[in-house]
């Protein structure tokens, strides 16, 4: 391992993640805009006053226009590179803040303003603003995901990281670049599913993911507190063919909700969804079923029980997905669609089939599903 000091300026900076010679994927970091915006604002403020922390990447060799070239994937400082190239596009305004000290010697006001609204001067002292980069270049003996995760931990030791965060850490490469893909690439992530910006930062997401692979692995889990899922993944090796499936069943989910937005799908119920699709073939039915128990439950109904407090205990988690299923059972068993006639302005072909669909559960139906357990 050979560890190098970089010196770039913001502009270099910039036009490095333009031209994706600065990476900013690495599964180990939070998505990009974590920060509120007074934090947003303070860093801004620190380039034009002090610095700002070094920055730490390894060095990884990638091909751009046909040439080979090193690209530097960000392990530590990826908030704060996002930050400084949203403020040059003009993302947000800077809060109230002291005035500066300019190259030139005068003094400037940059409180309230977009970048594009500071002074040529003040805008050519931003960018030329020196960032310091610590550079990690992997030699052939070395492992590049073990010395990522020991990297990970020293720069974090002290800090508050989540359990949550730390279970992701300690699992497999390969689930890690899963679980990155999937938060920033799937539909049910992406447009559907929610989560409050304290959950997004204690890593929820991720553990839903990890929680939801747990379940259609198939292999037994003491739990689903953090601590255990971490255990669970240091001692298991997921096949690809799992996390084919988990991703299937997350556009599933996202095909159920109409690619809509839905509060219920939610950490706690959407492992419990995945396990339902993955222990019933008729996907459409189970999709169906979904969307409708989504409007219509109710707090201590059958499946809603299991969601209160001990909700990561293996017996309320296998509790919970047994609910859902007899659930499902019952609404099977006991809904029937109903046929919606051809409008006579839009007939359909004697040999074509009427469109069947399911417009609302009638209340015996809701009131047999949520008895049901």
């Amino acid at each position: 391992m050979i560890r190098k000091s970089l010196n770039w300026n913001v502009k270099q900076i910039c036009t490095m993640m333009e031209r994706g010679t600065i990476l900013m994927n690495n599964p180990l970091q939070r998505a990009s805009g974590q920060w509120k915006h007074i934090d947003q604002s303070l860093l801004i403020d620190s380039l034009f006053r002090y610095f700002m922390p070094i920055v730490v990447a390894i060095q990884t060799p990638t091909v751009i226009d046909e040439k080979n070239v090193n690209a530097y994937d960000i392990i530590d400082g990826k908030q704060r590179l996002t930050t400084i190239a949203s403020y040059l596009k003009d993302e947000f305004i800077l809060l109230d803040c002291e005035p500066i000290e300019l190259s030139t010697g005068e003094t400037y006001d940059i409180s309230n303003k977009k970048f594009s609204e500071l002074s040529e001067e003040a805008q050519e002292d931003l960018k030329g603003t020196t960032i310091y980069i610590w550079g990690i270049e992997l030699e052939e003996d070395d492992d590049e995901e073990t010395v990522v995760e020991d990297i990970f931990c020293r720069l974090n030791n002290g800090k508050a990281v989540s359990k949550e965060h730390l279970a992701l850490v300690k699992a497999n490469k390969n689930i890690k670049d899963f679980v990155h893909k999937t938060i920033t690439e799937n539909p049910l992530f992406m447009n559907v599913a929610h989560y409050a910006d304290g959950a997004i930062k204690k890593s929820d997401r991720e553990m839903t993911i990890l929680q939801s692979i747990v379940f259609v692995s198939g292999l037994d889990y003491n739990c689903f507190a953090a601590k255990d899922i971490e255990k669970f993944f240091i001692e298991n090796t997921i096949s690809e063919d799992v996390m084919d499936k988990v991703e299937g069943y997350f556009v599933d989910i996202a095909e159920a909700f109409k690619h809509e937005h839905n509060k219920f799908a939610n950490k706690l119920n959407i492992s419990a969804m995945v396990s339902l699709l993955d222990n019933n073939k008729d996907t459409e039915k189970v999709q169906e079923f979904i969307q409708y128990y989504s409007k219509a439950v109710k707090a201590g109904d059958g499946y809603r029980i299991y969601c209160g407090a001990g909700s990561v205990k293996k017996d309320t988690v296998k509790n919970r997905v047994k609910a859902l299923q007899k659930m499902f059972d019952t609404y099977v068993k006991i809904s029937k669609p109903s046929v919606t006639p051809p409008s006579s302005n839009n007939s359909q072909p004697d040999d074509e089939e009427s469109e069947i669909c399911v417009n609302f559960i009638p209340s015996n139906v809701m009131n047999a599903i949520q008895g049901s357990y």
